[in-house]
């Protein structure tokens, strides 16, 4: 499907406003799926569906399910809790009988969960990859699971997504223009910063994942709207400008830099 063939503006399907805890009943796992349903007694067109399933891992306590939540559900809840393997989806209407649906699973405490792991990134079409950047070990897990994906499915589209800036000040860890160039450059992936908290760069997050997918679908009319129809964060403190790095980050780095110059990269 090129982008030439769907037209715009966009809008979120009503299912993408589905409360926390809402059911859909037609929420497994598809990759791919072209669906048709027809309405050959009311005369009406068919309804066709595509899916996208996008997979969404990290270490623990990054904020994974905050991210989902806000950008799905635009809502942000304090309070920890492990998951284990939930499907958030998220709709849009395409000429008012066409849709795109994005599956986003929130793929948790996968570590006590082998199978389950495998088998969510044997069917991802796409993954994002969530680290604290205001802890550096976080990075170097986010480093594990990327070479464990790359291991199982080779050259797949990734998103490296650094959550908590609105927490950043003198305890931030993981500088980011070096971790832009060193993603964007080395791995080959998408990168952002976020914050889940206060709804920052939540849409560049998924822009991204569209262009590193080579999804070419126009969502940015839709994605618009969901800006501007929040309201405005209320506690956003400014980010930090430090070019500083703890010396293991930094020499961890400048060792990936010099092995990866003399490999292809996938």
């Amino acid at each position: 499907m090129s982008g030439s063939q769907i037209g715009c503006p966009f809008r979120p399907h009503p299912s993408a406003h589905l409360k926390e805890g809402q059911k859909d009943g037609t929420t497994k796992n598809i990759r791919n799926e072209k669906a048709t349903k027809s309405h050959s007694n009311s005369g009406k067109s068919s309804e066709s569906w595509v899916r996208h399933t996008i997979v969404v891992m990290g270490p623990p306590k990054v904020g994974k399910t905050a991210i989902i939540k806000r950008f799905v559900y635009n809502t942000f809840s304090r309070k920890y809790k492990q998951m284990v393997g939930n499907n958030h989806p998220m709709d849009f209407n395409v000429y008012g009988n066409k849709y795109i649906r994005f599956d986003f699973q929130d793929l948790s405490n996968f570590d006590e969960f082998p199978p389950m792991r495998e088998l969510f990134i044997t069917t991802a079409e796409a993954f994002i990859l969530v680290y604290d950047v205001n802890d550096s070990n976080t990075f170097l897990e986010v480093e594990a699971l990327r070479a464990q994906i790359h291991s199982t499915k080779g050259a797949i589209p990734i998103v490296v997504v650094g959550n908590k800036i609105d927490l950043v000040g003198t305890e931030k860890e993981v500088e980011t223009e070096r971790t832009r160039e060193f993603v964007t450059t080395t791995w080959k992936n998408g990168f952002v910063e976020v914050s889940a908290k206060d709804d920052l760069n939540i849409n560049q997050m998924f822009e991204q994942l569209l262009i590193q997918a080579k999804w070419e679908y126009d969502l940015r009319p839709a994605l618009r709207h969901r800006q501007q129809s929040l309201p405005p964060p209320q506690h956003s403190n400014s980010r930090s400008n430090s070019s500083s790095t703890p010396s293991a980050t930094r020499l961890h780095f400048q060792d990936r830099e010099r092995s990866d110059r003399n490999c292809c990269i996938l």
